[in-house]
């Protein structure tokens, strides 16, 4: 993402707003100009054409949230951010990365409340493709995803060196994979087996291990 275009946030007063009313070029329909919402308590500011939000614009929602970047025919459509003001008064960022008719699709990079970060593909605002996801917790998934959950092949790494190689199925290790253990001298202990719902069905360990942890 560090090569992609960068936006720069820039949340307009009530005056300057006012000024800078509809300033429409000469002979087009296209035209630059801020609108104030005051039923809602938001405003827009960028680019317009025929009526709509089209070009380069920001958008506040008198709930606090605020969308910079590309629009097309009135919805978010090609590169931008979405961040939420919060009670401090410094805005947040959400989601930074390419949208679709309104929605998330493409690569972005989303923030949660909870403390994860996926960054991956998107499609009809939901994590859909290849992705990668951090938690608090120090876990790191890497793989596919449909429909917002873990589903085909990944790896699920834990913060204390554990980590399975194989299949899931919405949101859950189901199917063939491999756990490894990860033993106190550094080295890991493969666990060769069919999974369910996160539960191991049937397993298979090196001998030695097994002979070890009798």
């Amino acid at each position: 993402m560090t090569n992609r275009q960068r936006f720069q946030l820039r949340v307009p007063d009530s005056q300057s707003v006012a000024r800078n009313m509809s300033t429409r070029a000469s002979g087009s329909n296209s035209s630059f100009r801020s609108q104030r919402y005051t039923n809602a308590g938001g405003y827009y500011q960028g680019r317009w054409l025929h009526g709509q939000h089209h070009g380069y614009g920001i958008k506040a929602t008198g709930r606090g949230l605020i969308y910079e970047g590309q629009w097309l025919g009135g919805q978010r459509h090609g590169y931008g951010t979405l961040r939420r003001l919060g009670p401090n008064g410094h805005a947040q960022r959400i989601y930074v990365g390419q949208w679709s008719a309104d929605v998330r699709c493409g690569e972005g990079k989303q923030d949660y409340e909870n403390g994860d970060v996926y960054y991956g593909q998107w499609l009809g605002n939901v994590r859909h493709g290849r992705g990668i996801q951090w938690q608090p917790d120090g876990s790191i998934y890497v793989g596919e995803w449909l429909k917002d959950a873990m589903h085909g092949r990944g790896a699920l790494c834990s913060a204390n060196g554990n980590r399975y190689v194989g299949e899931f199925a919405n949101g859950c290790k189901s199917g063939r994979g491999i756990y490894y253990h990860q033993q106190e001298e550094g080295q890991s202990v493969p666990q060769h087996g069919l999974w369910s719902d996160n539960m191991c069905r049937a397993s298979l360990l090196p001998i030695k291990s097994a002979k070890r942890n009798l």
